[in-house]
């Protein structure tokens, strides 16, 4: 059975895809609030482990920081003294095991830059995003959150928005400050977050290998 394909559908996918890019530097201009509610509705549509924590309401939740409000200035404070925190905890292991050096000096080397220069996209872009995923058993929540910023990525590039992980969001899952400025119980949910805003440069392509050089079709005869 010969299924119709919508080409123009397919091929303006493919194109929103190819342009996703990373974005690190941003404009202070903000983007208009219906588009950033429109990103969460994408991000609302992601899957959600419904077996894991069932079908509930508040399997998951976002929170939107503005840029120049006493919410982000704490919420940027918190983060740097978590990174100021992970910093010493490399040090001290540093101490004990020197030979690990090699491994993790680059991500000492990253929380170095976030300690001396702050969170980027926190304070820096317009809005920073957290998106908070029940927990559930087994604990595949981040997966979730993985799939909901993907399609909050994907709408931003849509809209022509820049869009940045914030990766050390997952970190202040268990910092009770952090959990109180969002008004949610300790242990309930795992977080991650993003920030969106237009970005202030174009970011270049990234190189990918061709699909065709990294797959193998298991039972080709």
């Amino acid at each position: 059975m010969e299924i119709n394909i919508d080409k123009q559908t397919n091929e303006l996918l493919d194109e929103v895809i190819k342009s996703r890019r990373s974005v690190r530097s941003f404009k202070k201009q903000s983007p208009p609030k219906e588009n950033i509610e429109d990103i969460l509705n994408a991000g609302m549509l992601a899957p959600f482990a419904a077996q894991a924590v069932g079908e509930i309401k508040d399997f998951r939740r976002f929170f939107v920081f503005e840029n120049d409000t006493p919410s982000i200035e704490i919420a940027e404070k918190l983060m740097k003294n978590k990174a100021v925190e992970g910093l010493n905890h490399f040090k001290s292991i540093l101490k004990e095991k020197p030979f690990l050096k090699p491994k993790v000096q680059p991500f000492m080397d990253k929380l170095q830059m976030t300690v001396d220069n702050g969170v980027l996209g926190v304070g820096t872009a317009p809005y920073f995003i957290v998106v908070a995923e029940v927990r559930g058993i087994p604990p595949v929540e981040q997966e979730s959150i993985a799939h909901c910023l993907e399609n909050m990525w994907l709408k931003a590039t849509a809209l022509k928005l820049g869009f940045h992980l914030v990766s050390l969001t997952s970190q202040m899952a268990e910092d009770n400050e952090f959990l109180t400025l969002l008004n949610i119980p300790a242990g309930k949910y795992s977080i991650n977050g993003c920030a969106v805003g237009y970005p202030a440069i174009e970011t270049p392509s990234v190189n990918r290998p061709e699909v065709k050089d990294v797959t193998i079709w298991m039972g080709d005869k």
